[in-house]
């Protein structure tokens, strides 16, 4: 549920006890970088490299200290190798991911794998252009390396898409047809709006909101044509796409389409969401560069610590229904305070006014803990501090 594009401190103890707060939940190694990353096991790192991290990815210890950073964090770790790199013929190259398994084998780490991100893009940001089929032969000369490693029993997740739009859906489809036996899920990405343009109003429409609905309907319409019951996951998401929007994906008010992604993603039957980003990249992070949570994780660490993994169906009746936004579960069982038997509702209010629910009649009489976020401070809304 949380990707990581950069790490500059892996081994700070604060960052490892937010990151456990996570657990069970999976550490991904990815994004557009990752697809122009070569390992080599022979460079020592320089100096001046230590403090950053995807300048040194390419070195042993690079590799070491992300899995020790998941390991340690109770994390599973997933690796994006690049897909970019390729034979005469078009076909990928997999001769330096060949080094990467080895050094993993040789070091016994549990690792899971993608190969490429949103691959649709390719042309734009490296001038090759592969289509699904091929991404799919790849993917399965990925699996098969893997079937002669220490890796034979390790998850292969992607293709790692972005939004099912025309394109993106022809490639996903053939992709699909091509190699999606050798996958474990199918992984797409989603973000809302133009971080460059995006204003306070967007987080808060629900019609923007309600846009993912299309989405994960188009991208399930789409494996269920192709590979039915093959699970889907959401690889990549947050706010806003192309970093973030600054001054509003890591404030409070960020936390309305985080939360109601999470309630769409749980009743619509995506089982895994992996937030952007952990830590330092974009604006859209979890924790500053002080290691301390920004408010936006303050929608979400309550959230996932109640809701358990069955979902149930809630709604609300009368004109305020687009703006009041709720979200039904039973309650998480391994929850300290709660038993098996409870529910968790969350409600997302996008009036600029207090609203108030009442419950169905049959819960009248049940005890009711409540929760309530506010933003705190002057900026309200437009906070980033907690």
């Amino acid at each position: 549920m949380v990707e990581v594009k950069q790490l500059n401190s892996a081994s700070s103890s604060k960052l490892r006890t937010l990151a456990r707060g996570l657990s069970p939940a999976y550490l991904r190694f990815g994004g557009t970088k990752a697809d122009f990353l070569i390992f080599d096991p022979k460079k020592e790192p320089a100096f001046e490299e230590r403090s950053y991290w995807l300048s040194q990815v390419n070195q042993e210890h690079s590799v070491d200290m992300l899995y020790t950073f998941a390991n340690c964090s109770g994390l599973n770790l997933i690796f994006g190798l690049n897909a970019l790199l390729r034979t005469a013929d078009m076909h990928w190259d997999s001769s330096n991911a060949r080094l990467l398994l080895d050094y993993c084998s040789s070091k016994n780490y549990n690792i899971s794998w993608e190969l490429g991100n949103e691959p649709n893009s390719f042309q734009k940001k490296a001038g090759i252009f592969i289509d699904g089929w091929q991404l799919g032969e790849d993917f399965i000369e990925l699996h098969k390396l893997l079937g002669k490693s220490t890796f034979k029993n390790a998850k292969l997740y992607g293709p790692d898409v972005g939004q099912p739009r025309r394109k993106t859906v022809k490639m996903l489809k053939s992709f699909l047809k091509a190699g999606g036996e050798v996958i474990d899920s199918v992984t797409w990405h989603h973000y809302y709006v133009n971080g460059r343009i995006a204003t306070k109003e967007d987080f808060l429409n629900p019609d923007i909101l309600d846009t993912f609905i299309s989405s994960v309907q188009k991208t399930f319409q789409v494996v269920e044509e192709t590979r039915p019951h093959k699970k889907v996951w959401l690889g990549e998401t947050s706010s806003a796409f192309g970093g973030g929007a600054p001054l509003l994906s890591n404030t409070f008010a960020a936390g309305f389409m985080w939360l109601d992604k999470l309630g769409l993603s749980a009743r619509m039957g995506i089982e895994v969401v992996m937030r952007q980003v952990l830590f330092g990249a974009g604006n859209y992070h979890l924790v500053d560069e002080n290691f301390e949570p920004l408010p936006v994780s303050d929608h979400y660490f309550p959230v996932i610590k109640l809701v358990g993994t069955k979902v149930l169906m809630a709604s609300v009746k009368g004109p305020d229904r687009s703006k009041l936004r709720v979200y039904l579960h039973c309650t998480n069982i391994n929850h300290p305070r709660y038993k098996e038997g409870d529910l968790t509702l969350y409600a997302l209010n996008l009036h600029n006014v207090t609203k108030r629910l009442q419950l169905p009649h049959p819960l009248f009489n049940k005890q009711v803990d409540k929760y309530l976020i506010k933003p705190s401070g002057p900026d309200g809304l437009l906070s980033n501090t907690r």
